[in-house]
């Protein structure tokens, strides 16, 4: 078994213009190279013109605007850039939070038809929550409990940094991890997995639901899942995408002002709203 110190590491983070990657966009993606030992091998930094509008809403997290990504390369560019950057050497990624960023990822991956990354991405928030006793796990948090920073960026390359050092006190927190099976056991194991979006073709039996998404037409839907079972509710579908034979409508829901993800198949009924 290999000492955790002994491997090679990605730290990677994105910023995008929404919370679900099948009806948001990446518009900025950082990543480090680093060992074991913390020593830094490569970094990789690029902003990425959506192609659509940046809501409010998100740039007043990370600040990112409209003028900032004009005339910037779009994801066709910039995704093959950042799979040269990883490689294929054995490598394990790291990602706060991991499933945001690699749906994000595997979705550009299926939009493009490029093959995922073979590495497993371990997740620190997890990896924190059974290394540290704090009030939240977000990445600033525990950034500030390790006295690794002062204040918050919310870009993606000062938020990979923090990752970096925020990951390489986590191995070492009192008792410090001793094999890589162990890292993994604490930090899970993510895979990347190419969606397919539905952009040509509707699922059958929903096609005014794929008209109302190429529209962003309002739908009223009765959805058998989530808090509110049986409830009609206002959305505003966003994207639909395959994954693991399953087909998933990501939406604005007007209720609580949030994107949400729908198993198609819970969908009980649906109209359009004029």
């Amino acid at each position: 078994m290999r000492d955790p110190r002994e491997l090679d590491y990605i730290a990677f983070d994105l910023e995008t213009t929404g919370l679900h990657p099948v009806g948001s966009r990446i518009v900025e993606i950082a990543a480090i190279r680093f060992s074991g030992d913390g020593q830094e091998s490569g970094r990789f930094e690029q902003l990425i013109d959506p192609g659509c509008p940046i809501p409010p809403q998100a740039t007043g997290i990370h600040g990112i605007t409209d003028a900032a990504v004009a005339g910037q390369p779009d994801i066709d560019t910039v995704l093959p850039e950042f799979l040269r950057f990883v490689g294929p050497a054995p490598v394990a990624m790291i990602a706060h939070n991991a499933p945001f960023d690699v749906g994000f990822i595997s979705c550009a991956l299926g939009r493009l038809q490029l093959p995922p990354p073979p590495h497993p991405v371990l997740d620190t928030w997890p990896l924190a929550r059974r290394r540290l006793q704090l009030p939240n796990y977000k990445l600033e948090t525990i950034g500030r409990s390790l006295g690794l920073i002062e204040r918050e960026e919310h870009r993606a390359l000062a938020d990979t940094v923090l990752l970096k050092d925020v990951f390489l006190h986590l191995l070492q927190v009192p008792p410090p991890l001793q094999s890589e099976d162990e890292l993994f056991a604490l930090a899970g194991a993510l895979r990347f997995e190419p969606l397919r979006d539905l952009l040509q073709e509707a699922p059958r039996g929903f096609e005014l639901l794929w008209l109302a998404v190429a529209r962003r037409q309002v739908v009223s839907l009765v959805y058998q899942g989530g808090s509110k079972p049986g409830i009609a509710r206002h959305v505003t579908p966003l994207g639909l995408a395959e994954s693991s034979g399953q087909i998933y409508l990501t939406a604005l829901c007007h209720e609580s002002q949030i994107e949400k993800s729908f198993r198609v198949d819970r969908i009980a009924s649906y109209r359009l709203v004029d």
